[in-house]
């Protein structure tokens, strides 16, 4: 058998030694494993810590990786993890405040329109469009005897999960209208009726 000296003074290609095994670091698994679980975080915010476990074991396993001394595979591995774990991130939270944002524009307009039919004394349409709680407040609204459209002032959430408060002005009034959206079936296609649930009504100081 030749040695390696012989096979380059005969002017032959050095036979290169295999590499040795490295074992793949176990962090770098668990990161990609949980970067996809992560998905679950589009599902609801309560998975929304999967991301951010995910994270955290993915910059740990590259530091394991990294490690002087004790060479380890699964770098590429532990960089999809991580990948994984900021894309559901991010495209969490993108669609939920996305979301917000859509349905506080919903409610500011179901509150807009309950007011403008106020307004326009069809009282009893104003009524239809009320649950019981707040079947009462139309005629309190009627009496601020606005007569130019309800001026709305701010959009939030509601104290109950689903609802939203609109804030307005109708006259000298300030209004505080707590709507919710009610499922319904319209033609064959799911849709939502927004129902006024609660309405408070200030008046000025002396009124």
């Amino acid at each position: 058998m030749r040695r390696f000296g012989e096979h380059a003074a005969l002017g032959e290609e050095p036979v290169p030694c295999e590499p040795g095994y490295l074992p793949v670091s176990r962090l770098a698994v668990a990161a990609a494993a949980v970067g996809g679980i992560s998905a679950l975080a589009l599902a609801s915010p309560v998975f929304w810590v999967l991301p951010l476990v995910a994270i955290g074991i993915a910059v740990a396993a590259l530091n394991d990786v990294g490690r002087p001394g004790t060479p380890k595979a699964g770098r590429l591995i532990a960089l999809t993890g991580l990948a994984l774990a900021a894309g559901f991130g991010t495209q969490a939270v993108s669609a939920k405040i996305t979301t917000r944002s859509i349905m506080a524009a919903r409610a500011a307009a179901a509150a807009r329109l309950w007011l403008d039919t106020i307004r326009e004394e069809r009282l009893t349409d104003a009524r239809s469009m009320c649950g019981f709680k707040a079947a009462d407040a139309v005629n309190a609204v009627a009496a601020c005897g606005a007569s130019v459209p309800a001026k709305l002032l701010d959009t939030s959430a509601g104290e109950s999960e689903g609802t939203w408060l609109v804030r307005a002005t109708v006259g000298g009034c300030t209004i505080e209208i707590t709507l919710e959206p009610i499922p319904v079936a319209w033609q064959g296609r799911q849709g939502e009726r927004w129902l006024v649930q609660e309405a408070a009504v200030f008046r000025p100081s002396g009124n």
